[in-house]
């Protein structure tokens, strides 16, 4: 923020005295100020014989050799030239000295001088323009015919010119409300009595409030009165006032954050340690961090954990350790597309058509399209009767995975690593209809959780899947005994609270219909699935839930070609049993050791 400039009103304090105007700006150069401002006229042309003030003009009068000498004093003191324009005599005078002036002031008093202003025609220097008492119409009009006949910058100088001014009536709230209206500089001009102390305070109210310009008069000695001298300050309380407004500059400041402010907020801000101890590979987000002072410069600052986390553990990360840049990575996320051919109540229902192209293949051509550009990976088995599904690359965009024919999570493992992934969904190949803003929204849901296992609390029949962080699933494969029901994977989440983070995650309620069945189990589900892509004439591309909703929303007896058919894992009473009964681990998973950072 640039410092205010201070400029010392001589005025007619001089008393018309050569010797008295050069002590004058010699002590308004040792006061600290940056200008110096005169008062150029004639009386002649000012004024006529018969006003009152006529002879007192006279006797005030200085001629040009001494006001030129007196420009150059001030010059080679490092002042800058001011000059208040009254009359033609002084704008004669102005026009000879015009590359030793730096800005010209038109009091306001003599803003409707046509004359005066249009000399200003090739003045390009900064003017200063004396507002107080005009109304901001009046003003509008002035402004317009100055900017027509001056290119130079433009200052409004706000500021009672009566001699002295009531304190009361320094409006200084008008300084912002000129700023901002006129988006120009605004000075202050204050003349309340030089005895009282606010005449030194008082600039330093209004460059606090937005002033950019302060004029004020000096004199030599009050006591001596003379002309001006009212609102004059002497040399001793104009130097006391200039270092007032210096000292208001440095507190004032800019906008800008200072490196001692910054240091210290960096040496005592909170920074993200970690709320227990966090494994190679698990997903460190909100629920598993705190914010605590810490001495570790590289730590992340606790504000960075809206943009920056979630993130994986790259290896062991103690509790209450403060978590930094090389403990961690982004996750990579993959999906995984489980599917074999042994289906015994529609057989080899992946490769069946649906509308010309095979279920499998409308499976993973809608997990293509979840938003975020991840990676898609077939996972089946290494038994021949599954061959026909590694033909599935989609122009080589899905990745092919075989494996143990029965262990769903080992080939979930190893889709991971075949992407080098950090979280897995999990999507059956007998879901054809998937959503991608389902899935999105779920690895959007698991990644703010932190969980081990994010799954839908109430969803729509073969729209949306399970995603697991890698990290959980190497625990489960680590299980002493062998998992014997891996296909119903998710149970083994479900059912183990104590051992994994669970976040049951519900769906935003207009996607829910639990009526509603779009997987892909019996013949009457291939043929609603057949009539819906036909009707809707879905080629070689992603069906969005949203157009498929629309369309069974308004032909709901569309619903009626599959209605009654049960899920098994959900409608089987006595396989539910048997599944919860068998995936309940009696016993902790062993801690994963030796995780690669990469996994």
């Amino acid at each position: 923020m640039a410092n205010v400039n201070v400029i010392a009103e001589i005025a007619n304090a001089h008393m018309g005295d050569p010797g008295r105007l050069r002590e004058l700006i010699v002590a308004a150069a040792d006061s600290g100020a940056d200008g110096v401002k005169f008062q150029w006229f004639h009386y002649d042309s000012l004024a006529t014989p018969d006003f009152s003030y006529y002879q007192l003009y006279k006797d005030l009068a200085i001629g040009k050799q001494v006001w030129s000498d007196s420009v150059q004093l001030a010059r080679s003191l490092g002042l800058k030239i001011w000059i208040d324009l009254y009359d033609e005599w002084g704008a004669v005078l102005l026009a000879e000295l015009a590359d030793q002036v730096d800005g010209v002031k038109l009091p306001t008093t003599v803003l409707q001088s046509g004359p005066l202003i249009e000399v200003l025609k090739d003045f390009g220097k900064p003017l200063i323009i004396g507002v107080g008492g005009w109304y901001e119409k009046e003003l509008d009009d002035r402004l317009s015919y100055i900017r027509g006949h001056h290119e130079g910058p433009v200052i409004l100088m706000h500021g009672f010119q009566g001699y002295p001014t009531d304190p009361r009536d320094s409006n200084l709230s008008r300084i912002a409300h000129l700023k901002h209206k006129y988006r120009l500089e605004v000075g202050f001009a204050d003349h309340v009595d030089g005895g009282d102390p606010l005449a030194v305070d008082l600039p330093v109210y209004a460059y606090l409030l937005g002033a950019d310009v302060i004029e004020k008069h000096i004199t030599l000695n009050r006591a001596a009165k003379g002309t001006d001298y009212y609102s004059s300050l002497e040399p001793q309380e104009f130097r006391l006032m200039v270092e007032k407004l210096r000292r208001a500059e440095e507190v004032r400041g800019s906008l800008e954050i200072r490196q001692s402010e910054r240091k210290y907020l960096e040496d005592s801000t909170l920074r993200i340690v970690s709320g227990k101890e966090l494994r190679p590979g698990e997903l460190i987000s909100k629920g598993n961090i705190r914010y605590k002072r810490s001495s570790v410069p590289e730590a992340f600052l606790a504000q960075e954990a809206e943009v920056s986390f979630p993130l994986i553990a790259k290896s062991v990360i103690p509790a209450n350790t403060p978590i930094t840049p090389v403990m961690v990575k982004v996750p990579k996320v993959c999906i995984a597309v489980i599917c074999r051919l042994k289906s015994t109540r529609l057989r080899r229902k992946a490769l069946l058509p649906i509308h010309g192209i095979a279920s499998i293949e409308r499976c993973l051509l809608n997990c293509l399209a979840i938003p975020g550009n991840y990676e898609v990976v077939l996972a089946t088995s290494d038994l021949p009767e599954d061959a026909p599904l590694t033909k599935f690359t989609l122009n080589n965009r899905v990745k092919i995975v075989t494996g143990d024919p029965d262990n769903v999570a080992a080939r979930l493992l190893s889709a991971a690593e075949a992407t080098q992934s950090d979280i897995v969904v999990r999507v059956t190949g007998d879901s054809p209809a998937v959503s991608p803003e389902m899935m999105a929204y779920m690895i959007g849901q698991h990644l703010q959780s932190g969980a081990d296992f994010t799954c839908a609390k109430e969803s729509t029949v073969g729209t949306v899947g399970d995603v697991y962080t890698v990290e959980a699933l190497r625990r489960l494969l680590q299980y002493p005994d062998p998992l014997t029901h891996a296909e119903y994977l998710s149970f083994y989440f479900l059912n183990n609270p104590g051992h994994f983070n669970i976040n049951a995650a519900f769906l935003p309620e207009e996607w829910v219909h639990p009526g509603w069945r779009l997987t892909l189990d019996e013949r009457a589900d291939l043929e609603l699935l057949e009539h819906i892509y036909q009707t809707l004439d879905i080629g070689a591309r992603a069906l969005a839930f949203s157009e498929l909703q629309a369309y069974l929303l308004n032909h709901p007896e569309v619903l009626e070609m599959n209605r009654g058919i049960q899920l098994k894992w959900r409608d089987d009473t006595r396989l539910v049993q048997e599944l919860n009964a068998a995936t309940t681990l009696k016993k902790p998973p062993l801690p994963v050791r030796g995780a690669s950072d990469d996994a």
